[in-house]
């Protein structure tokens, strides 16, 4: 069984796999939490079969929602497991791969 942090990351995923162009390969979101978990900034991001770097706007309506949902809760977890809150984290999912790595500051 999956800790719930990999399995929110593996939702994370899929809603960023969802939204992103299909000509990407790889797609980078930057979020920013605010402390009270109230609030998110994002940047989305995606690389394509050339090595180009373009941004991209989800274009479903509550994927911003949701993300800063599953956001919140993956910091929860965090905190349950007596870990500071991180308040910025960079998520990278390689769409080939079909694997994703996670980032995350704390300043």
């Amino acid at each position: 069984m999956e800790s719930l942090d990999v399995e929110t990351c593996k939702k994370i995923g899929q809603l960023l796999y969802d939204s992103a162009p299909d000509e990407a390969k790889q797609v980078i979101m930057r979020a920013e939490l605010s402390l009270e978990g109230d609030a998110c900034r994002f940047e989305y991001d995606y690389v394509d079969a050339e090595g180009k770097i373009a941004w991209f706007s989800p274009e479903k309506g509550l994927t911003a929602h949701k993300l800063g949902e599953l956001l919140v809760e993956h910091r929860a977890f965090f905190i349950s497991q007596n870990q500071p809150p991180w308040k910025y984290c960079e998520f990278t999912l390689d769409v080939e791969k079909s694997k994703f790595s996670i980032q995350l500051s704390y300043d």
